[in-house]
């Protein structure tokens, strides 16, 4: 099967330390992937490789069955169709909003260029901006333009880097969702750099967890959601509840329900997110009797703070209209995660 992108044992090196550590993945056409890690583990610079704008020690990278990048041979960036959506949105001052969008169809008649511009004008709702330069546009609006002015010489591929990041989350809510859209109107395929977790779950179709470099982790977003492979991994979509091996080995985790006796590895960490304890239990479960500490309403329910009986704090995300007086709650055991101690 050809995809639209392929990285094969890929590895850069700045300064003898190896930023992207034999990378492996595919693209598939019309596919969303995003790329989720935190600051400096490597995701930007695989971002540039796959653009051609940084060469490769080792590996090989393709665009669509071409080898596009390796360590003897790198294609220049305007030849391997595909769009740009850069954090600073990187319009050009002097142009005007409809001439950034034209900047990169200037090889297209004049009345299909213009015409093609202002349909994906009119797609991300600026038809009544084309004449505006973008230091009289808003952040949201920047990147709209931006965002037209990438798809309009109909890539294979997008590459975005960190795009939302400097919007406030309304507008960046309302960009994930127009992106999108326009990638799967138009058919592009779309790479997207983040530490934003949000931007994981609500755009990708798969998501590939980078750290130090590696790729640790490559699935859906749902299935790494709800299977970390390891603590760190489960961390970065939010707080983790956790318990060492010492901690569990009383009754701590009661089984009920017809939920399983375990017997827990000494280097067990067993971890729950906070909105997957429940008040009540409904199945196989485990049992938990801790001292509620602190309770506050969030929006969505109440963020209880309970203290464990291994003197460990813990949170439980209940979404209930009145406030929990309780000093017990339940963790289903579908919900329970359990790592080894060396996987952070």
């Amino acid at each position: 099967m050809m995809h639209v992108l392929s990285f094969r044992g890929v590895t850069c090196k700045f300064d003898d330390q190896r930023v992207v550590d034999a990378v492996s993945f595919d693209v598939a056409f019309g596919e969303i992937v995003c790329l989720l890690g935190p600051s400096g583990c490597g995701k930007t610079t695989s971002l540039r490789l796959a653009g051609g704008m940084e060469t490769p020690e080792s590996g090989e990278v393709f665009i669509s069955g071409e080898a596009v990048s390796t360590p003897t041979h790198v294609v220049p960036p305007e030849k391997r169709n595909i769009g740009f959506l850069f954090q600073d949105y990187a319009l050009f001052p002097h142009l005007t909003v409809l001439e950034n969008i034209c900047f990169g169809i200037r090889h297209l008649a004049e009345k299909k260029r213009l015409a093609l511009a202002r349909d994906l004008l009119a797609q991300v709702a600026m038809t009544d901006l084309e004449n505006s330069f973008p230091h009289t546009l808003s952040g949201g609006q920047q990147q709209r333009a931006a965002l037209a002015r990438a798809l309009a010489p109909e890539p294979k591929l997008v590459l975005m880097d960190e795009p939302f990041s400097s919007l406030d989350q309304q507008l960046r809510d309302q960009m994930r969702d127009l992106t999108i859209k326009l990638l799967k109107r138009t058919g592009a395929a779309g790479l997207i750099v983040t530490h934003d977790a949000a931007d994981a779950l609500r755009m990708a179709d798969r998501v590939a967890v980078q750290r130090a470099g590696r790729l640790v982790q490559i699935g859906t977003p749902e299935n790494i959601y709800a299977a970390p492979v390891d603590i760190g991994v489960a961390r970065m979509f939010g707080q983790v509840n956790t318990l060492g091996a010492n901690a569990l080995a009383g009754d701590t985790l009661a089984p009920i329900g017809g939920a399983t006796a375990r017997e827990w590895a000494a280097d067990s960490i067993v971890g729950v997110r906070p909105a997957d304890i429940t008040s009540a239990a409904s199945g196989p479960a485990y049992a938990v009797r801790a001292r509620l500490v602190a309770q506050r309403h969030v929006g969505v329910g109440w963020l209880c703070d309970y203290e464990m009986p291994s003197g460990g704090l813990w949170q439980a995300l209940f979404r209930e209209p009145d406030a929990p007086a309780r000093d017990n709650f339940f963790v289903p055991a579908s919900r329970l995660m359990v790592f080894k101690q060396s996987e952070k």
